[in-house]
């Protein structure tokens, strides 16, 4: 297979994952909604509760719907980047910053999942103390998005040395 097919080739692929990213978007939009939407109505509209419960359940809500709503951008921001994929720009830096920053997003998802969500958890149920929610999936999930992050972070130099290079020419 010729270079010029191969680069067609990749383009179409990266189009049917930007489609799939799509999906899968929507799929997490409709996840949150149903998840939190329908809790977060509850809360606000029962009126056999006080208002600092009411509070205290809708706040629950919003801290455990954290890590779906980074993720939420981190699967948005590898949409865009395999947007430009698709277009054939495959060294450009936004293109690579936005992998990058996908990674860091999901990053930051993983950390609120295994650290943040429990803990605000145990202080806004009154409990208080310290937790962490350590999952042998979490683990290899934080390694897989921090190589995002660095893949990213690599492309960009890619990006940087092909822009040096066509200036030369």
């Amino acid at each position: 297979m010729n270079a010029t097919a191969s680069l067609q080739q990749a383009r179409r692929l990266a189009g049917t994952a930007q489609v799939l990213a799509i999906v899968a978007l929507v799929t997490i939009v409709v996840a949150i909604l149903l998840r939190g939407g329908v809790s977060l109505g509850v809360s606000l509209f029962t009126s056999q509760v006080e208002w600092s419960e009411r509070l205290q359940s809708i706040g629950l809500v919003l801290v455990t719907m954290l890590p779906a709503m980074l993720l939420f951008e981190a699967v948005n921001r590898l949409r865009q980047a395999l947007a430009l994929y698709a277009q054939g720009d495959f060294f450009s830096s936004q293109a690579s910053h936005h992998v990058s920053r996908s990674g860091v997003l999901a990053t930051q998802a993983l950390v609120v999942m295994i650290a943040v969500v429990p803990n605000l958890t145990l202080w806004l149920t009154d409990h208080g103390g310290f937790t962490l929610r350590i999952e042998p999936e979490y683990l290899g999930l934080l390694a897989f998005s921090l190589f995002v992050a660095s893949v990213g972070r690599i492309l960009d130099e890619a990006a940087q040395i092909k822009a040096e290079n066509d200036a030369f020419i």
